[in-house]
């Protein structure tokens, strides 16, 4: 046996075994590989059955190295939601924030991105049987995401056009925690659905935009029957 194969094993029973070079990989890499990994065992045999040390040994590395990036399954499972959180939304938020797209194409792909989350890739994991605390987690943090820059894009459209929207908070709140999880359930009825829910928000929109000024006009007008009935 040469001196090379001494460094790289030891003798047992006779035979040499040989160490296999640990790969080297960059932290965020390594790190993405190790919440993938671990994701892909939550999915198929459930998050409380799944240990820093499975994950360890799937991923072919050291329960050490999984510590030193996680200190905890809770602390990997919140980094690898929080994440996803982000990965799931930012091209959508692209689109939103775009002033050169138009509000109907901004929704459209609001709706479609909704209908498409199968292509997601922690989507096993939040759909597995008994995953439904995960899912329904996971679909008020989108929403909670997408707000914002939905109600931003609403308001934006009204102005050029000289308009505004009655109650957009509210209005956009309905949109968004009322109709997601409806669009992102996965039956043979889903294209109609959304279709019926796209056209009942364009309805919406429309009856509560009205041009500038007009909303103020109509509280003064409320205020003043208010005064007058409280004189008589």
């Amino acid at each position: 046996m040469t001196r090379s194969a001494k460094q790289l094993g030891e003798r047992r029973g006779g035979a040499a075994v040989v160490q296999r070079p640990r790969t080297v990989k960059q932290p965020d890499e390594r790190k993405q590989e190790i919440l993938d990994t671990a994701m892909g065992l939550f999915a198929a045999n459930g998050y409380d059955a799944v240990s820093m040390r499975d994950i360890a040994r799937a991923a072919s590395i050291t329960p050490g190295l999984v510590y030193h990036y996680f200190d905890s399954k809770q602390h990997l499972f919140a980094e690898a939601f929080d994440a996803y959180v982000v990965e799931c939304t930012n091209a959508l938020i692209g689109v939103l924030d775009d002033p050169e797209v138009p509000l109907a194409r901004k929704l459209d792909v609001l709706f479609s991105k909704a209908a498409d989350e199968e292509s997601q890739r922690y989507h096993a994991f939040f759909h597995a049987k008994g995953n439904r605390m995960f899912h329904d987690h996971l679909s008020f943090a989108l929403c909670e995401r997408l707000y914002p820059h939905v109600l931003a894009a609403i308001r934006s459209d009204a102005r050029a056009r000289g308009m505004e929207v009655r109650e957009s908070e509210t209005l956009v709140d309905f949109v968004i925690h009322g109709q997601l999880n409806l669009m992102s359930a996965h039956d043979a009825r889903a294209g109609e659905r959304l279709d019926l829910i796209r056209e009942y928000v364009e309805i919406l929109l429309e009856s509560q935009t009205r041009p500038t000024g007009e909303q103020t006009e109509a509280a003064e007008r409320a205020g003043a029957r208010w005064e007058v009935a409280d004189e008589g």
